[in-house]
């Protein structure tokens, strides 16, 4: 996870490498999940692809904020659909 202001930061490039695997494990997740419940992956995609266009855009603080909404609405998601996975 990728420290908060204040908290040790990171080089530029260990965040980016940290937010692109964030990506990469959160649209894997809403992948598998969408087996289990497509009414979620319907519901986060565009959230995760407004995510994928930030970090695209080398807007790196702005698609860290939008995955951590992403990852709230997937929390949320678990306990309407416990048969989901684990993130």
């Amino acid at each position: 996870m990728i420290p908060a202001a204040g908290a040790q930061s990171f080089s530029p490039e260990a965040r980016r490498q940290q937010i692109a695997a964030l990506l990469q494990h959160t649209y894997g997740w809403t992948r598998a999940a969408s087996v289990v419940a497509p009414p979620v992956a319907e519901q986060v995609a565009p959230a995760l692809t407004t995510a994928a266009h930030l970090y695209a855009a080398r807007q790196y603080g702005a698609a860290q904020r939008q995955l951590s909404g992403v990852a709230s609405m997937l929390h949320l998601a678990r306990r309407a659909y416990p048969a989901l996975p684990e993130l």
